[in-house]
């Protein structure tokens, strides 16, 4: 009996134990999500990248170097959540810190970078996955001491500055291109993930100091594509991954629905087809002008002196359109008047109106008339025939 106790008292100690490990793994669990996905409007985001490296490709060479590589000052995006979903915004001032760039050219001599934004820049991170991906629109100033030193021929010589702005630049961790983007491994401190990116045209350039005709010429020998790669690592990296996807295209008016070349695009000039009028998609058929097709009247008709008769007009119109015209009528018996004389018709398009037309005879009207009906440029006519009135008897 004392055994069966005892057992019942370990099988219960057990299952506390077990149903209180399970409750602190769910709160774990739940705790644990909240704080990965922990984040609203206004919450500041940052994030540090040692690494960086830059593809850009020239008419008569091809960079592809890491130009920060982890033993100098670390390239920053700051800026805060815009909402609950991850999106973010990057101020033009605040949002991007990215270290001078010195890269010889010849003894003595250096080519200077900087580059920071030229607008606000947005983009997304999803603290529990990792994934990221930002649009910054950059402005990379690159400065020399003397022009000469530059491998372009035609420059003459001393300092030059020259400005490209905007480059607009799509980052993600799931782009191959120029080197291999991945995920941040540790995704709550946003560390261990690369960022892959390009842009895709080329953009304009401004002379800072120099001549703009030089700087011109520098960017006339800049390809349309470029590539950016930035990487966060906790471990040295001696150098960057290789690409896992090929080079993206131009970019075109047409993958924006528009005509011309990038970015001088326009909204194409479209018309609708033969027979129709408006813009597309709101095309509508252009209807024919009204017009009177045909007129025809009672054509024989008899009446008596000092009495009258009723004859009937029909008018139709064969055009689209509503017609709008005159009816006139005359009589070529003094003695025999139609009345009305004259009738406005509205005629609905493909549609006929019929008018019904008082023919009198005077008491003095004999022998015949001729009634004719005008509209719209046809006529027709109505024989109207008058018969004598009978004489009263005398009693």
């Amino acid at each position: 009996m004392n055994t069966t106790l005892v057992n019942h008292g370990r099988k219960a100690l057990t299952v506390k134990v077990a149903l209180a490990a399970l409750l602190a793994a769910c709160v774990a669990l739940v705790f644990g999500a909240n704080n990965a996905k922990a984040m609203n409007a206004g919450d500041p985001f940052n994030a540090e990248f040692q690494y960086a490296g830059l593809n850009v490709d020239v008419t008569l060479a091809q960079l592809d170097e890491m130009v920060l590589d982890g033993t100098g000052d670390s390239l920053l995006i700051s800026g805060t959540y815009s909402n609950s979903n991850g999106d973010l915004t990057l101020p033009k001032n605040t949002g991007l810190t990215f270290p001078q760039i010195l890269l010889p050219l010849t003894e003595g001599v250096d080519l200077n970078a900087n580059i920071e934004l030229a607008s606000d820049g947005t983009g997304n991170y999803n603290p529990s996955t990792g994934v990221m991906s930002l649009e910054l629109p950059v402005a990379l100033t690159i400065g020399v001491s003397d022009v000469s030193a530059l491998p372009i021929p035609g420059l003459g010589s001393g300092p030059l500055t020259c400005k490209f702005s905007p480059i607009n630049i799509s980052l993600s961790t799931e782009n191959g291109w120029p080197h291999d983007g991945y995920a941040f491994a540790d995704p709550a401190t946003v560390e261990n993930g690369a960022l892959a990116g390009a842009w895709r045209s080329k953009p304009p350039v401004t002379a800072v100091e120099g001549a703009q005709a030089t700087c011109d010429l520098i960017g006339g020998v800049l390809k349309d594509v470029g590539g950016l790669w930035l990487a966060n690592s906790t471990t040295p990296l001696s150098s960057m991954p290789a690409a896992t996807s090929s080079k993206p295209s131009v970019e075109t008016c047409e993958e924006h629905g528009q005509v011309g070349t990038f970015p001088d695009c326009e909204t194409p000039v479209t018309e609708c087809d033969p027979g129709f009028e408006g813009t597309p998609p709101n095309c509508t058929k252009i209807l024919s002008d009204g017009k009177v097709g045909s007129l025809t009247i009672t054509k024989k008709a008899t009446v008596k002196a000092g009495k009258s008769v009723k004859i009937k007009v029909t008018v139709k119109n064969t055009g689209e359109k509503t017609l709008k015209t005159k009816l006139t009528l005359s009589s070529s018996n003094k003695k025999v008047a139609a009345s009305p004389k004259s009738v406005s018709l509205s005629i609905a398009g493909g549609k006929s109106i019929t008018k019904t037309i008082t023919v009198k005879a005077s008491k003095k009207a004999k022998g015949k008339a001729t009634i004719t009906a005008k509209a719209g440029g046809k006529s027709a006519k109505s024989a109207v025939t008058v018969k004598a009135a009978k004489k009263k008897k005398k009693k």
